[in-house]
């Protein structure tokens, strides 16, 4: 149970590649402060998923290993739009490793992927979405953009995904956030879309309406054309009443997080390094005499 989000925003100095998600597991319970977005450690790509922990776990951090130790990935020498495609080849070749498999048609047809990435050969982002393919028993990777029936201008803001539940709710949300017969790029309105639902019982409740499929604060992370990735603290609800995440998790008191930290309903956004005065401001330091 899920709702994994990744888009292009465009800046005038260049495209961010987005990525957000809930933080709700399901399985005997609820638990709501589980990571669902990765990012990869080459810098310049991410992979979220929603759907069957069994499957999603494993083949998410064995694609990390598989990034971190083939020199060509860290080198970037492979270019990130191959990202999507060898992560479906790892899925694959996972799934032949079962060994007396139980029958996992539904774990297979409920999961899926978003595995976005920095192409320096396309000069933008890509972004793909990876999920079973039931006709030749396979997960294969695509590439996807915003619905064409939603938004004819948005179809063509470069490319775009949702995976998971609540899909229709979430376009409906968003279109009262951007106006879907005129506007040509996105900004943070498919974040603040998501944290609208997560604040809303009808959609986070396991009693309520849609029988509660996404649940706990939202988590965010950004790559940057650069070829650098920042995860972001959220203060859920807000920062006012609310405490910081990342990833999902409540931090605890005594940690002191350095990244970006995001007021979940403003969108107001801290730099807790951008406090810190420069060395040469620092008060002397009280030297002991032997």
């Amino acid at each position: 149970m899920t709702i994994t989000i990744a888009w292009e925003r465009k800046l005038p100095g260049g495209s961010e590649l987005v990525f957000c998600s809930d933080s709700r597991l399901s399985g005997g319970g609820n638990i709501d402060v589980c990571q669902k977005v990765f990012p990869l450690p080459r810098e310049d790509a991410a992979v979220g998923f929603c759907g069957s922990t069994l499957l999603a776990y494993p083949v998410i951090h064995q694609f990390i290993s598989y990034v971190r130790q083939y020199k060509k990935n860290m080198d970037r020498a492979i270019d990130g739009s191959e990202l999507p495609r060898r992560f479906a080849a790892l899925i694959n070749r996972f799934l032949q490793a079962y060994i007396n498999p139980v029958d996992l048609k539904s774990e297979l047809m409920e999961t899926s992927f978003i595995v976005g990435a920095h192409s320096w050969i396309l000069k933008r982002p890509v972004i793909s979405r990876i999920r079973y393919e039931n006709s030749t028993k396979r997960f294969v990777a695509a590439s996807t953009r915003f619905p064409r029936k939603q938004s004819a201008t948005l179809y063509k803001a470069g490319d775009f995904a949702v995976i998971g539940d609540l899909r229709p709710q979430f376009y409906q949300r968003l279109a009262k956030l951007i106006d879907y017969e005129n506007a040509s790029k996105f900004d943070m309105q498919p974040f603040s879309a998501l944290t609208s639902m997560l604040g809303d019982i009808a959609f986070t409740d396991r009693h309520g309406e849609f029988k509660g499929p996404i649940g706990g604060a939202p988590q965010l992370m950004k790559i940057y054309p650069f070829f650098r990735t920042l995860e972001f603290g959220v203060y859920w609800p807000n920062r006012a009443t609310g405490v910081l995440h990342l990833n999902g998790r409540t931090l605890f008191d005594y940690e002191k997080l350095t990244l970006p930290q995001i007021d979940g309903t403003t969108l107001e956004t801290f730099y807790p390094m951008a406090e810190l005065n420069n060395a040469d401001t620092w008060p002397p330091v009280a030297v002991l005499k032997p």
